[in-house]
């Protein structure tokens, strides 16, 4: 398949915001109408890292053009595709981020409500990687970085004062 067939059944099939970010994306990557490998197209558009990387300069367009996200992108482009969105590049991405959050990092926040309310969604997200199915059959590869950030978040909570139930 060819790149504008491609991106004609992307226009086709998904959202305009949809079409225009693969477009986007797709332009940078491919300068001509080349011939896609459908499983490389389909492996590199299953990477959520990727649509950071490659729709960082077109995030204001997305969210205020068309009143999307990047997040939204990612879940109808992986319909289209017939992509799990419960996968090891989200599962990836999303202990990634927590992990960039040390207790340091969240101790150093100075206002008070911000930090009550970054330990809520710290720990929210915790939940969510441990429900998520990948992380369910994937358990013995990834626990250990779970556990540890459970760790982090118990050390702040305890350094604030703040008791677990």
């Amino acid at each position: 398949m060819t790149k504008d067939i491609f991106l004609n059944q992307i226009k086709q099939n998904c959202s305009q915001a949809t079409f225009v970010s693969v477009k986007h994306i797709t332009d940078k990557l491919y300068k001509d109408n080349i011939e896609l490998d459908e499983e490389k197209n389909k492996e590199f558009f299953a990477n959520y890292k990727n649509y950071h990387i490659y729709l960082n300069d077109f995030a204001a367009t997305i969210y205020t053009q068309y009143n999307s996200s990047v997040d939204n992108i990612y879940i109808e482009v992986c319909k289209f595709l017939d992509i799990d969105i419960d996968n090891s590049y989200i599962l990836e991405y999303s202990i990634k981020k927590l992990e960039k959050q040390t207790p340091q990092l969240i101790l150093g926040l100075s206002d008070e409500d911000i930090k009550q309310q970054t330990i809520v969604n710290f720990e929210e997200k915790i939940l969510n990687i441990e429900n998520s199915k990948y992380f369910i059959s994937h358990n013995e590869q990834f626990a250990p970085r779970v556990k540890k950030l459970k760790a982090n978040i118990t050390l702040v909570k305890n350094a604030l004062g703040i008791i677990s139930v």
